[in-house]
């Protein structure tokens, strides 16, 4: 039996009162009907959203160029396209393509043969430069795991563990050829930012000085020529420490420097100032505490301290850089994140110690000093 199709149900029949039948409006006359209104197209506003929207593909660009060798292989001037790829081992019409992008960025040139060079500014991505940014674009980080910013909006979370499939920190210590470049990359960040402040402030003459979680020892270097009289102790992982001691024997300081293997949540080796550069921003609030309590228990009577961060303004928005540099820290690391000089006074009293002052160094940097309380 073939049952019939059914019609489709009114939708009078869900209605519990019939609807009432408005009564028709007359017609407007075409005289009296108002002309729609121009909507004005905010072209400039247009352009500059479409500027945001492709410097995210350059900056990768730059990172790709420069983690591929391409930068140093253009260094010493033109090639062409084809030799460069070979000697890298890159595609040579993607190379091709990804230069003539940089080129309208002015960060390459070709000439009339087709072949490719760098500007100035791409020349500070050979490693040869010597201001070089090479490891800055060339290293694990933000450019790594910003896609996945919308989940970190979404939970509060950092992006590194889902992206990475572990901690920033413990996928970088399992890679020490990747960790190597990070730590390049903080030596040449370390050459704008910290160690502008050095001629800054005094040094202590023959004091002990502690750099907690150097690095290869840039800015420990750097104290110690301006300190000659003082001794240094630079504290890091042990696959750091071999290039810490190479920069140590290059600036003439290594008979007046040891290296320490440690870490940041145990006591250093004792001494009377100690050095945190760049280190307190990477860690959220209960961990900041755990670091300056270990520095505290490691310490000498009347230590002091000097950390080297950013300060955000307070009462008012910080600069553009700043909060790039909040919403990375957000991106790479729980909880960590840029703060207040009211922010760090918090920490450093729940620590153990007595925020003093802080000494403004190139933007971006400052100098917050802290003593020891008994």
């Amino acid at each position: 039996m073939v049952t019939p199709a059914r019609s489709p149900t009114p939708a009078s029949a869900f209605a519990t009162h019939p609807a009432p039948t408005p009564s028709p409006s007359p017609s407007p006359s075409p005289a009296s009907t108002p002309a729609p209104a121009a909507v004005p197209v905010p072209v400039a506003d247009i352009s500059a959203l479409f500027d945001i929207y492709q410097s995210g593909v350059v900056f990768h660009c730059l990172c790709a160029v420069t983690r591929l060798g391409v930068a140093d292989a253009l260094a010493a001037g033109p090639r062409p396209v084809g030799a460069v790829a070979a000697e890298v081992g890159a595609d040579e019409d993607a190379l091709r393509r990804v230069l003539t992008l940089l080129a309208g960025h002015r960060f390459v040139t070709f000439d009339a043969a087709g072949d490719a060079a760098l500007t100035g500014p791409g020349l500070l991505l050979s490693s040869r430069h010597p201001a070089s940014l090479s490891a800055t674009f060339a290293t694990l980080g933000i450019s790594d795991v910003a896609h996945a910013l919308t989940d970190v909006v979404r939970t509060g979370r950092a992006a590194a563990p889902q992206v990475l499939g572990a901690g920033f920190w413990d996928y970088l210590g399992q890679r020490p050829a990747e960790q190597a470049v990070f730590s390049a990359a903080m030596a040449e960040q370390a050459q704008l930012l910290s160690l502008p402040c050095v001629d800054l402030l005094s040094w202590p003459a023959e004091a002990t000085i502690v750099d907690v979680a150097g690095g290869t020892g840039a800015l420990l270097a750097a104290v110690l020529q301006a300190a000659p009289d003082a001794r240094g102790i630079l504290v890091d992982q042990p696959s750091v420490l071999n290039r810490a001691r190479e920069r140590m024997r290059d600036a003439g300081v290594a008979d007046r420097c040891d290296v320490s293997e440690g870490d940041l949540f145990g006591p250093p080796p004792k001494g009377d100032l100690y050095l945190l550069s760049r280190v307190l921003h990477d860690w959220n609030d209960e961990h900041v505490v755990r670091i300056l309590r270990a520095v505290a228990a490691g310490a000498a009577p009347a230590a002091r301290l000097r950390v080297f961060e950013d300060l955000l303004p307070e009462g008012t928005l910080p600069s553009p850089v700043q909060s790039w540099s909040d919403v990375v820290m957000m991106a790479l690391y729980d909880g960590a994140r840029e703060r207040t000089l009211s922010q760090f006074r918090t920490l450093f009293d729940r620590a153990g110690w007595r925020l003093e002052r802080a000494v403004a160094g190139p933007p971006g940097m400052n100098v917050i000093e802290a003593q020891l309380l008994s």
